[in-house]
């Protein structure tokens, strides 16, 4: 873009009255010799674009945005993330990465590129490495005021005190999103192991729910977020997988097996073992035999 034109200035006016701008506004902030604690590189506002792409190898600086409005993805170490307002992404310098537009819902975004030591002590100590989206994470104040400093100056050694303190703002509001999804995912640690435990027993979700103080419907929404399976799926896989090994390596009825692993009755196991095996526990424990005659037979 030709014209320099300020936050200030483009926030007095609707965007559709800057025909001929591109798609981007931008400001870039000047810097003298001495060495401070932060450097900003730039920040700016992205206005929606179907055709909006940037592709990095190497990035030299943190890459902070915030989605306004509209969807877009990134693709980074392999892994491709959907983004839609209100969802921050953090990348770290040195990263490589790809960020777009959604055709049919470009977004609109705030962002700005610095860097710092100080902020990339604070990004692997608070957990933050590897972690690029933060969804429903709202810095849209924070990111107002860094766009504001332009007011006060376009010199990084007049801005960069106050320029701090927002980003450790908006680092600490990313860590606080990061330790409830850890403590998220510490509820789906203790479900799995409540699960693991009820393989050979009877007891019943609802009765894990209260030894865990959780709703029911909470209990399946942390368990199948973090292993991609319900509770009572999961359960029925580890009953079946355990039947197999007592059917093939223990003389037990297949009604002693029902009975030590929680089931009803003989009736509702075998049910259930042919729905995952496709055949009864009667023939599965036949079928195991054979292969180990046929095996001895080779020998």
């Amino acid at each position: 873009m030709d014209k320099y034109i300020t936050f200030d200035h483009i926030r007095k006016k609707d965007i559709s009255g800057f025909t001929g701008l591109e798609n981007e506004v931008l400001t870039y902030i000047y810097h003298s010799q001495g060495k401070v604690p932060l450097s900003i590189e730039s920040f700016g506002i992205t206005f929606p674009s179907p055709d909006y792409h940037i592709q990095r190898t190497g990035s030299r600086y943190f890459i902070l945005e915030y989605i306004v409005s509209g969807k877009g993805y990134l693709k980074v170490d392999g892994k491709k993330f959907a983004l839609s307002a209100n969802d921050v992404y953090l990348l770290e310098p040195g990263s490589s990465h790809e960020y777009y537009s959604d055709k049919d819902d470009p977004f609109k975004k705030y962002w700005i590129n610095f860097n710092s030591e100080i902020f990339f002590n604070i990004f692997n100590e608070y957990d933050l490495k590897q972690i690029y989206v933060f969804p429903d994470t709202d810095i849209s104040e924070e990111m107002e005021n860094l766009f504001k400093l332009e007011e006060i100056s376009l010199y990084n050694d007049h801005i960069y005190r106050e320029a701090s303190a927002y980003l450790f703002s908006i680092f600490m509001k990313l860590a606080a999103k990061n330790q409830i999804k850890e403590e998220s995912s510490v509820i789906a640690q203790q479900i799995l192991a409540e699960l693991d435990l009820a393989i050979d027993s009877s007891i019943s979700i609802d009765e894990i729910c209260n030894k865990l103080f959780i709703s029911r419907s909470k209990l399946i929404r942390e368990f199948k977020k973090h292993y991609n399976i319900t509770p009572h799926a999961y359960l029925m896989d580890r009953k079946i997988a355990f039947s197999k090994m007592l059917l093939q390596n223990t003389n037990h009825s297949i009604k002693s097996i029902s009975n030590h692993l929680g089931f009803a009755d003989e009736h509702y196991f075998s049910n259930v073992f042919r729905k995952k095996t496709n055949m009864t526990p009667s023939e599965y424990r036949r079928s195991r035999s054979n292969l180990v005659v046929d095996s001895s037979r080779e020998d």
